[in-house]
């Protein structure tokens, strides 16, 4: 049956993985709910027939994800026409092959040969997949960044370990040491890249409180709201950890899930997967709670100068007053010029002949990069488009 209008739509096609169609939707709601839930309906379908509804221009997206484990799936007509329909509209595909199988090759049909997969055994946990899933149809944040604060006198083995890690599993990891270049303004460059990240690992280990400069990242990082999780060490005493952090917030590790000695402690890798999945959803659920209090912050805003605001996506509104169109987007980061162009994709949609239509990128506190915020300037010179800070909306928008 087509899905109901306004729905964000995963349409899962197989011919061998029937069993796994429900623990694959149990997964992508449980990380949609714990990402901050979703403004429109989240429908999970095996019905191939929702390719053929025509979207409204604002309408949520669809992915289409294909489990395979054989031939059977590469070579059915009915899904290589799916396939092919999706494909012809753009719409995402994303083929999920068991790694223990046979070659990728033989468990896709050739259209997606030059796609490239996601690995999923059969009786593994579908939280990543679903992840995917949700970034594909724009419902979970596609950049995932984070910043690595330690000490290095006893915190560099650690997180050496953890930027491989994070970076083979997607993330972009800020780790100062290989990412601050020479001659580069440490200070500025640390608080731009913590403005940037959103999301702070701040690794507790015994030295930790004792550098100015994770002091300085902590701090930082409470400060402006950003998601923080800190990981304590087993011989981290505790008078070394950070009072400013809520427990909540912190992951405390047994002495079982390290391994090297004192000073030198790394992960084992029971530890280290389920640390990588701790962090995906503790990112996901701080950056919903940091963008969705954005997104009320600036409805209240715009609400207190006398408009009508209504939500037109997931973190998009459309205020509207006599004959003034505003669009707003509103992201958890310091804007770039990716926004910039989606908002004036936005705001050509949603104008209307004879009304003055503007689109806003709207984000937390100001930009600290002078370099990026004159980028941003010179690029929304020649547009109606205007970036700012939640706390200045109303005084830029007034007349």
């Amino acid at each position: 049956m087509p899905s109901a209008p306004g729905s964000y739509r995963i349409l899962v096609l197989t011919a061998d993985r029937m069993a796994e169609v429900a623990v694959l939707e149990d997964a992508v709601r449980q990380h949609a709910e714990q990402s901050g839930g979703v403004r429109a309906s989240l429908e999970v379908t095996t019905d191939a027939t929702v390719l053929d509804s025509i979207p409204a221009p604002d309408d949520p997206s669809t992915a289409v994800v294909l489990l395979t484990r054989g031939p059977a799936t590469a070579s059915d007509p009915a899904i290589s026409a799916a396939i092919e329909r999706a494909r012809r509209r753009l719409i995402a595909v994303l083929p999920v092959f068991d790694p223990a199988g046979l070659t990728f090759a033989r468990q896709v049909p050739p259209a997606l040969h030059p796609i490239n997969g996601f690995p999923w055994a059969p009786g593994e946990p579908a939280w990543n997949l679903a992840g995917c899933l949700l970034r594909l149809v724009g419902l979970a944040e596609s950049d995932r960044r984070v910043f690595l604060s330690y000490r290095r006198t006893d915190g560099t083995p650690l997180a050496n370990q953890l930027r491989y890690a994070l970076a083979d599993a997607g993330w972009d990891v800020f780790l100062d040491k290989f990412s601050v270049p020479p001659g580069v303004d440490f200070q500025q460059r640390l608080d731009r890249e913590l403005a940037d990240k959103a999301f702070v690992l701040l690794l507790e280990t015994p030295d930790a409180t004792g550098s100015p400069w994770v002091e300085h990242e902590v701090a930082f990082s409470l400060r402006r709201r950003l998601g923080l999780m800190s990981l304590a060490l087993p011989d981290t005493p505790p008078r070394a950890l950070y009072g400013s952090i809520d427990p909540a917030f912190r992951h405390q590790l047994d002495t079982p899930d390290v391994v090297g000695s004192p000073g030198a402690r790394t992960l084992g890798p029971g530890a280290l997967d389920d640390l990588l999945e701790e962090v995906d959803q503790r990112h996901a659920s701080a950056f919903a709670f940091r963008r969705e209090a954005l997104v009320y912050e600036s409805s209240d805003e715009m609400t207190a100068l006398g408009y009508r605001v209504e939500p037109i996506g997931q973190w998009t509104l459309l205020a509207e007053k006599g004959s003034n169109r505003e669009v707003v987007l509103n992201t958890a980061r310091a804007p770039e010029p990716s926004d910039i162009r989606e908002i004036d994709i936005l705001r050509r949609q949603f104008r209307q002949r004879g009304s003055s239509t503007r689109g806003w990128i709207v984000h937390p506190t100001e930009d600290i990069d002078e370099n990026r915020s004159s980028l941003l300037a010179w690029l929304c010179s020649r547009r109606l488009i205007w970036p700012s800070p939640v706390m200045l909306l109303a005084g830029r928008m007034a007349p």
